[in-house]
């Protein structure tokens, strides 16, 4: 269906789609949208109603019949999200809004009817939240034409929106729709998730503009506000042919790059400091029109062998290996010291009562997603170099520090393969992550051409684990389990890969009068999820009969 929606818009650039609320309403169009929902990583935080994913689970059928049928009845109202603050590195904080499970899985069944639509109208130029295209790929585009034709752009343009996911106008959005949404019963539902209100320490605020950052549905219909600012783009300046850019310039005039991901974009011109500075002041009286401001203090002009930060990259033109001038795709400075402070919080003094491994397995996540995400970098081995330094010699000594042992005695103990860990897990060190080379895709529309459809999970910092554990020490109990006991279920015996097992005590811990006794290996035993969770609520019946 995603498909023909797909190729009906591909087909028709002109076409208004009716009945599409028969959609919303299909039960398989409902339980393949609570999928993905529960697939997502924040399923088991709350809304407002304080119901998890686990909640719904445990009638999923009687729920999705109930969200079906107030569907079909028109009768479903969205409840407010729930505000909470998360901080961000320049000290600020940033607001995201948690919907309702309810809510969310209805934004995702929204969002399986309209990405299809919107994809085949979406920019080439437009990035950000959309299926199969990433940062990296926003970066590869650049990297291309910057080394293609890079003596020729001289000035950037560093554009930002004041505040833009809060102050998207919600009669223009709903306007912008319209455009390619007939189905007044799909647009309505939409308005009833802008309109629905944010609550902040029970105190209920209304939303008259924007969309609640932490939506299912927000980055799409952020998108499609935006989509205007691309045609402009295009129309004007990005769709020319080579004559008309040739002609240009011979007329005196610039050329442009623009690329754009979500309300973060750039515009590159190979002109004067004049034309950028007039180009700056045209995207600002576009985007006045659109409700929209653009941000005096953060949108900069800047020469490019000054470099200027973009997606988390410092792009910047240099002199090369061959002693020619070439754009340069750095790590930016204050990317190098956030991971530094981030892995120093997980290794802090404070925290040595917790698990090697979970300490080993935070450790390793932050150096996984950081790596991955900058090894496309020019030449990034000598940062990885630096840092693995850093970080052998902060492991050690928080080792030292819990065990109250000296750095021989470390080292006996903990050295691994040329890094630290324990028998089951060890200290993935940058260096294992290599220089790669992020190659410049053609974009096809995943919803029409046979590929399957990824989206970009980015590193964030606000909600990484540190290592912390609910029961100190219960990471190193599950791996002496594991190397005692196997990684068979001792249940239904099926066998687990080690990451899959979970650790059971066979007589609930609140039988024991003593905690340090429950903790004894003969009152462990491996087990899978679905039968821990089968054992608990069989375990929590018994105790509460014994009360």
């Amino acid at each position: 269906m995603q498909r023909k929606l797909s190729q009906w818009a591909t087909d028709d650039p002109a076409k208004r789609f009716v009945d599409l609320y028969s959609l919303l309403c299909n039960d398989v169009w409902l339980r393949v949208a609570q999928l993905h929902v529960a697939s997502n990583a924040g399923s088991e935080t709350a809304g407002v109603d304080r119901h998890t994913m686990s909640n719904f689970l445990g009638n999923l059928d009687g729920n999705i019949e109930r969200l079906r049928h107030t569907l079909k009845a028109k009768t479903f109202e969205p409840m407010p999200v729930r505000r909470v603050y998360i901080p961000k590195a320049n000290g600020k904080r940033r607001p995201l809004g948690i919907p309702t499970i309810d809510d969310r899985i209805v934004q995702e069944a929204l969002r399986m009817i309209l990405e299809p639509i919107w994809e085949a109208d979406f920019s080439v130029h437009s990035y950000g939240f959309r299926p199969n295209r990433s940062t990296r790929d926003a970066i590869a585009y650049l990297g291309a034409r910057l080394t293609s034709n890079g003596w020729a752009y001289q000035w950037v343009i560093e554009g930002d929106i004041t505040s833009y996911f809060d102050t998207i106008p919600h009669r223009r959005l709903i306007k912008a729709i319209k455009k390619r949404v007939a189905d007044r019963d799909i647009r309505d539902l939409l308005w009833k998730f802008l309109r629905a209100g944010v609550m902040y320490r029970e105190d209920v605020q209304e939303t008259l503009t924007g969309t609640p950052q932490g939506g299912i549905a927000s980055p799409l219909l952020a998108n499609i506000y935006l989509h205007d600012l691309d045609k402009y783009m295009e129309s004007n300046y990005l769709n020319l042919s080579r004559y008309e850019k040739s002609k240009r310039r011979q007329q005196g005039k610039g050329n442009y790059l623009y690329v754009r991901y979500a309300d973060d974009f750039v515009v590159l011109c190979n002109g004067t400091k004049a034309e950028a500075q007039a180009m700056k002041e045209e995207l600002r009286r576009l985007l006045s029109t659109m409700g929209l401001t653009l941000s005096e203090e953060k949108t900069k002009i800047t020469h490019i062998t000054e470099g200027f930060d973009f997606l988390g990259y410092r792009i910047i033109r240099a002199v090369g290996q061959r002693g020619t001038m070439t754009p340069k795709f750095l790590i930016p400075e204050k990317a190098i010291k956030r991971f530094q402070h981030t892995m120093r919080e997980i290794l802090a003094k404070s925290t040595t009562n917790e698990s090697v491994a979970s300490k080993i397995r935070a450790a390793n996540a932050l150096t996984r997603g950081w790596c991955q995400y900058y090894c496309t970098t020019s030449s990034p081995s000598a940062m990885f170099n630096k840092l693995s330094y850093e970080l052998f010699w902060n492991m050690a000594h928080w080792l030292g520090k819990k065990y109250k042992i000296n750095m021989p005695e470390v080292m006996h103990r903990f050295r691994k393969d040329g890094s630290l860990g324990t028998t089951a897990t060890t200290l993935t060190l940058l260096t294992e992550y290599k220089a790669k080379r992020w190659p410049l895709k053609t974009w096809h529309n995943p919803y029409i051409h046979p590929e399957a459809i990824q989206r970009e999970k980015m590193l964030r910092y606000d909600n990484l684990w540190n290592g912390y554990e609910r029961r100190h020490g219960e990471y190193d109990l599950r791996e002496e389990m594991i190397l005692l006991k196997g990684t068979t279920c001792s249940v239904c015996g099926t066998h687990l890969h080690p990451s899959e097992v979970e650790m059971d005590h066979i007589t609930p811990r609140k039988r024991f009068k003593a905690i340090t006794e429950a903790e004894r290996m003969k009152h462990l035993q491996p087990i899978c999820t679905s039968c821990h969770r089968a054992k608990t609520k069989t375990d929590r019946k018994v105790l509460s009969r014994m009360r």
